[in-house]
């Protein structure tokens, strides 16, 4: 709801800079002798129909989150086969995509009101995603496991709150692409 707002407040901003603009330059052409003065109605109208063209090509948080599916599975293969730095890798993109949905949609209705996404986001980063990073860092595969485990409780619990309990991640069963080597022993093997 609140980024609705901010973006609400920045296209108005813009809307009421172009306009003013518009209508100077337009004032200048008239009195030039080149065009009519113009409509600030209609001015509006063409902006605020910009505006809403411009908005209906941002991708929504579904699709962001597909990004942090993508690469949270990942995460697990390559964790699973030991190559940290890979893991480390999709550990960095996981939070940079998770920011990403966080900023399209920070606050989302749910069944009991009003859910702080954001909020929600920065505690998984604070927490899950931290011992994520340190189980990577000191390469422990229990605690790999523990904490790829209870961030998937977190999630569970996210969608739970946002009214989408249907949505229920689990462990993967295969890597999200084939084309990533996820075995360290053969990259040294070549």
């Amino acid at each position: 709801m609140r980024f609705k707002i901010v973006i609400a407040a920045l296209l108005a901003v813009a809307v009421v800079t172009d306009v003013g603009v518009t209508l100077s330059t337009r004032r200048a052409e008239a009195v030039e002798g080149k065009v009519p003065a113009a409509d600030p109605g209609a001015a509006i109208a063409q902006l605020q129909a910009r505006v809403n063209e411009l908005e209906g090509r941002v991708p929504d948080q579904a699709i962001v989150m597909t990004h942090v599916a993508y690469h949270f599975t990942n995460l697990w293969f390559a964790a699973r086969q030991h190559n940290w730095p890979l893991a480390d890798f999709y550990l960095g993109e996981v939070r940079k995509d998770l920011k990403w949905a966080v900023r399209v949609r920070p606050v989302r209705e749910g069944p009991a009101g009003e859910v702080n996404v954001k909020g929600i986001a920065e505690a998984v980063d604070n927490t899950e995603f931290s011992k994520l990073a340190q189980a990577i860092q000191e390469r422990r595969s229990e605690a790999f496991v523990r904490a790829y485990d209870e961030t998937l409780a977190a999630c569970s619990a996210c969608h739970q709150a946002i009214g989408k309990p249907y949505l229920r991640p689990q462990r993967p069963t295969s890597p999200e692409v084939h084309v990533i080597q996820f075995d360290q022993a053969a990259k040294r093997a070549r």
